[in-house]
């Protein structure tokens, strides 16, 4: 029996990895996530659970690929500084393909699982779709990667002028917690 579920577990990891590194070369999953959503509403990983016969088995393998898209959108949010919209038990992304909008998230309780929200109207702010495929760097990335940057380099300068990288350390801490308390 163990083996079984750990085979299984190995399988849709697989299958979830695979997927995400199609993403960069179809639109398949998006194209049916619009068809599926205009018949199905939102829905989450947990929606069919108790009425299986709803949707096909090949629907209910797209509908757990949810979360592999929201794995990808986390991944290419990261490399962007673009921070998740917070909710009481989740977070969420907002993405946006051929003006449609998705939130794209997870909720946390007793388990987790991960949702997708259709909007007719995409949020202003909202990612491309295709940036996500491409992994494209948005201009305010290459902005603050810049900025961040320039601060390595004071930070280095700092360390051969030998002020102590403790006392860097401490001071851009507190600095940081100044403005974060600000924003409060």
């Amino acid at each position: 029996m163990t083996n079984d579920w750990f085979e299984d577990y190995i399988k849709r990891q697989k299958e979830r990895e695979e997927f995400k590194k199609s993403i960069a070369y179809s639109t398949e999953y998006i194209d049916w996530l619009d068809s599926f959503t205009k018949e199905h509403g939102s829905f989450s990983t947990d929606s069919f659970l108790y009425e299986p016969e709803k949707i096909t088995d090949e629907e209910r393998k797209k509908v757990d690929l949810i979360e592999a898209l929201y794995e990808l959108t986390d991944e290419y949010a990261d490399e962007n500084y673009i921070m998740p919209t917070k909710t009481d038990y989740g977070a969420f992304y907002s993405i946006k393909h051929n003006g449609v909008g998705y939130f794209i998230g997870f909720d946390a309780g007793q388990g987790t699982s991960f949702y997708c929200t259709r909007l007719e109207e995409p949020e202003e702010d909202a990612l491309e779709y295709k940036h996500l495929m491409s992994g494209v760097k948005l201009p305010s990335t290459i902005i603050i990667d810049q900025k961040l940057e320039e601060l390595s380099e004071l930070i280095e300068r700092l360390d051969r002028e030998q002020v102590p990288l403790e006392a860097i350390n401490q001071k851009t801490d507190a600095t940081i917690q100044k403005i974060r308390t600000k924003k409060i």
